[in-house]
């Protein structure tokens, strides 16, 4: 209870919500949902498991004016008078009633209780990679598409395909060393569709994990996206040596400094994102993993039987 007030009373939530943060995601929500559609989007936000949007929603719906399509309407159309559609002290002092209540509790606590299972089970599979390989490969890359393309691009609508597309162009190039991958589809009013991606290779079978970063954000950017595509290299040396806790590059077998940084990837790559799920059709997971081969179980049993003596 403490720590959920706590949260919803802090100073970065309270400014979140006068730079109306929430309101245009919400209305960045409606607008690719379809314009007009504000009764079935308010209904589906009150509905919701995510929390913050069954809060949001509830909040919105006991905000006068009535009008709700006006109010997202002129979020969407950055009107400068937004404003007055929507009372930010107004908004605060319903957010404040509902995070109260038990049942926005009950949702929070859900919420927090999966994110936790998420994130354990991908550390334990980062963790079971490290003991099955002497060496083991980590590379970080984001990809995402441009602002410029033409009319008829949707990257939301073919954001999954074009994942697809990418991991299997991968796993084919580099089937001798390629051994397990995870993403997260993330969406940003500014940034859109976006995904981060972690690819783990056999550190004994390739080197130089920068080029092969570079070979693969290429691939995405000029070949699957037709050059719509952008990306982000996570593995070049300016980047890594912001990290407090490194977990790209290569790591040798049981590496502990290495599991710290794991650990932490695994908990950002489990906070679930609830606006992708709607602005990209069919996207039922967020966070997508593959799992071990039998072959790595059997490595895996084997090496922990060595741990034991």
């Amino acid at each position: 209870m403490k720590k959920i007030y706590n949260e919803i009373k802090s100073s970065k939530w309270r400014k979140n919500l006068t730079k109306k943060i929430l309101q245009i995601q919400l209305a960045e929500l409606c607008s690719l949902m379809s314009p007009y559609a504000c009764a079935p989007v308010l209904r589906k936000l009150i509905e919701s498991k995510d929390p913050w949007l069954w809060l949001a929603g509830n909040c919105f719906i006991s905000i006068e004016p009535s009008s709700h399509e006006g109010q997202f309407n002129a979020l969407c159309n950055d009107d400068i008078n937004a404003c007055s559609y929507i009372d930010k002290a107004e908004f605060i002092e319903f957010l404040d009633k509902f995070a109260k209540s038990s049942e926005f509790q009950k949702k929070y606590k859900n919420h927090i209780r999966q994110e936790q299972i998420l994130a354990n089970s991908l550390f334990e599979h980062i963790r079971d990679l490290n003991r099955i390989y002497s060496k083991l490969m980590v590379i970080r890359l984001d990809l995402s598409y441009g602002k410029t393309y033409t009319t008829d691009f949707n990257p939301e609508c073919r954001v999954v395909n074009d994942w697809e597309s990418f991991i299997k162009y991968t796993a084919r190039s580099f089937k001798d060393s390629f051994i397990s991958y995870a993403a997260k589809f993330e969406y940003g009013v500014e940034k859109g569709i976006h995904i981060h991606t972690l690819l783990f290779f056999d550190g004994s079978e390739v080197r130089r994990d920068v080029i092969i970063a570079q070979h693969l954000g290429e691939h995405w950017k000029t070949t699957i996206t037709q050059r719509a595509g952008i990306y982000f290299n996570a593995n070049t040396m300016k980047y890594k040596e912001r990290m407090k806790n490194r977990a790209i590059g290569v790591f040798k077998r049981n590496d502990a400094d290495f599991l710290v940084g794991a650990k932490e990837i695994a908990t950002y790559f489990a906070k679930m994102d609830p606006i992708v799920r709607w602005a990209v059709p069919g996207l039922t997971q967020t966070l997508r993993r593959s799992s071990l081969t039998f072959r790595q179980k059997s490595m895996l049993q084997k090496y922990s039987i060595f741990d034991e003596y």
